[in-house]
C-alpha cells in the first residue's frame, strides 16, 4: 500500500540531526528518510534482506522519488529501542555475550548471500564514503581488480603526487585479491543497532550496503570507530566479524584520503 508524505508531514516531523536525512513523523510510528544522497537502492536492500534472512530490519512501507523535489523518500517503520552504544556500558558479561552471539548469527547469515558482481542488491552502483565525490559513479564491478581500480581512482583524485597514497594503492593491488563478494552492511557500528534489554530488535542504516569483497565489513568497521568506547575496548568487532587483519591494515591508513 502506497504511503506518501507531504511538506506539512516533514515540517511537523522531528529531525534526527541537523545534517541527518532521518525524520521522525508526528504519529510516533513512522520514519521518513529523504535527503540529497538518499537512494532507492537502500529501500530495495532493506526489502531484500527482510525477505531472505531473519535479520530484524524496519519494514519499508513505501519508497519513491518525489515529483516536486526530485529526492528519494523512504517511508519505514519506527522500531522502539535503545542504541547499542547507549546500552553496552550497562551490560554485564552475560548480556554482552548474548548480544555478541545474536550479532554473529545475523552477520553470518548476511554474509551467506553472495553475488558475482560488486554492487547494490538491485545491481546499481555501490555506495561508500570513498565514493562520495560521485554518487552512483562507481561500479557496478564485475571483478575485484575493477573494484580496486575504482578505489584507486577515488583515493588518488587530486593527490596524484602523494607518495603515501601511491604506496597504499600498491598495497591494495597486492593484498586485495581472490575474495568472494558477500552481502555487506558497510556501517557496522553500535549506533546502528537497536536493542531492548539484551535482545536485538533492529539493525538500521543500510544506505551503504551491497555486495562487497568479503574483507570489507571488518575493514570498514575498524576504519574510524571510537577507539575509547567500551564497545571497542571489549573487542566487539573481532568477536562478531571474522577478522581480516592484513586487508584492514591497508584500509586503516586511508582515513585522511577523504573529507
Amino acid at each position: 500500500m502506497a504511503r506518501r508524505i507531504t511538506k506539512d508531514d516533514l515540517a511537523a516531523a522531528t529531525r534526527a540531526g541537523p545534517f541527518c536525512a532521518v525524520h521522525f513523523l508526528a504519529d510516533g510510528k513512522t520514519i521518513a528518510k529523504t535527503g540529497q544522497n538518499t537512494r532507492l537502492a537502500e529501500a530495495n536492500t532493506m526489502r531484500f534482506i527482510r525477505e531472505n534472512t531473519k535479520i530484524p530490519i524496519p519494514e519499508v512501507y513505501d519508497a519513491y522519488t518525489d515529483d516536486e523535489t526530485g529526492r528519494v523518500c523512504i517511508i519505514m517503520e519506527k522500531v522502539e529501542g535503545q542504541t547499542l552504544n547507549e546500552a553496552w556500558p550497562g551490560y554485564n558479561d552475560a548480556d554482552k555475550e548474548t548480544v555478541i552471539q545474536q550479532l554473529r548469527e545475523y552477520f553470518n547469515e548476511l554474509r551467506s548471500l553472495k553475488s558475482s558482481i560488486i554492487s547494490c542488491t538491485d545491481g546499481s552502483p555501490c555506495d561508500d564514503q570513498y565514493f562520495d565525490d560521485n554518487i552512483g559513479g562507481y561500479g557496478p564491478y564485475s571483478t575485484e581488480e575493477d573494484f580496486n581500480q575504482g578505489l584507486i581512482n577515488a583515493w588518488t583524485k587530486g593527490r596524484e603526487d602523494d607518495a603515501l597514497i601511491r604506496f597504499l594503492c600498491r598495497a591494495l593491488r597486492h593484498n586485495m585479491q581472490g575474495h568472494e563478494f558477500v552481502m555487506t552492511h558497510n556501517d557496522f557500528a553500535p549506533r546502528n543497532i537497536l536493542v531492548r534489554g539484551s535482545r536485538i530488535v533492529a539493525i538500521l542504516d543500510w544506505e551503504l550496503s551491497g555486495y562487497f569483497p568479503e574483507y570489507w565489513e571488518f575493514a570498514k568497521a575498524i576504519w574510524r570507530p571510537d577507539w575509547d568506547s567500551s564497545w571497542m575496548k571489549d573487542d566487539l568487532v573481532e568477536r562478531v566479524l571474522d577478522p581480516y587483519y592484513q586487508q584492514a591494515s591497508v584500509i586503516l591508513n586511508t582515513s585522511y584520503t577523504i573529507w
